[in-house]
């Protein structure tokens, strides 16, 4: 590292400089697609990711946010967004036949090829 206080040392080691940087590409693609993407947002995109089919209340449940909090979440990744206009299209919601209060989250196949994006730069990072 350049310009360091002689009495200030650097906690970053090589391996944590390579996991920065591999969370780094992992993001970008997202960040490139909505750079106002909020930690939310993208931390519902994955919960939805890693257990699709689900409704709010499972979700908010899980991240432990309020019902309206999660909703909200769900509208900006899907087709519109809480104001009507367009959404992320990262996950769709679909309303499940058994009970049509529930609507079950989904990633699209534009969510979907966003994560191989990401696995892709984590993938080479991490085996460098």
């Amino acid at each position: 590292m350049t310009n360091l206080s002689p009495h200030q040392k650097t906690l970053m080691t090589a391996e944590r400089q390579a996991v920065a940087q591999a969370l780094f590409l992992a993001l970008e693609p997202f960040v490139k697609e909505s750079p106002t993407i909020t930690l939310g947002n993208f931390m519902t995109f994955l919960r939805v990711a890693s257990a699709e089919g689900k409704g709010v209340t499972e979700y908010a449940d899980a991240a432990g946010v309020y019902k309206t909090v999660m909703t909200r979440h769900l509208l900006d990744l899907g087709d519109r967004d809480r104001h009507g206009e367009d959404g992320l299209g990262f996950i769709q919601q679909v309303r499940d036949r058994k009970d049509m209060r529930i609507n079950r989250a989904w990633i699209t196949h534009k969510g979907a090829s966003f994560l191989d994006s990401a696995y892709k730069a984590l993938s080479l990072l991490l085996r460098a």
